[in-house]
């Protein structure tokens, strides 16, 4: 059970793990893949995609291909991007002392 008690005393610190995580999330950067490397899609720990790249030699392929290769690698890395966030979060929550 929590204790409110002790989260009072304990709200400073929260407060500057709160702004630190912030500051983490915006520093986050993960790369999502598909067909192996040849589509590369970074995104940022706001979940904004930030680059991609796409290997040349499947511009030449069906389009609806390329169309599902792209998301499966966007996906590929917002996924990357929330595991990344979990354990910031994780880590966060186990330097607090919530008295739980």
């Amino acid at each position: 059970m929590i204790n409110p008690l002790e989260m009072m005393k304990n709200l400073e610190n929260i407060k500057a793990q709160a702004e630190e995580l912030k500051k983490k999330t915006a520093s986050i950067k993960a790369t999502g893949y598909a067909m192996g490397n040849m589509i590369e899609v970074v995104a940022t720990g706001e979940f904004k995609i930030e680059s991609v790249k796409i290997d040349p030699s499947l511009l030449e392929q069906d389009p609806s291909m390329l169309q599902v290769l792209l998301a499966s690698a966007v996906n590929n890395a917002l996924d990357n991007v929330k595991s990344r966030l979990s354990q910031e979060v994780g880590q966060m929550g186990q330097g607090l002392n919530l008295g739980i």
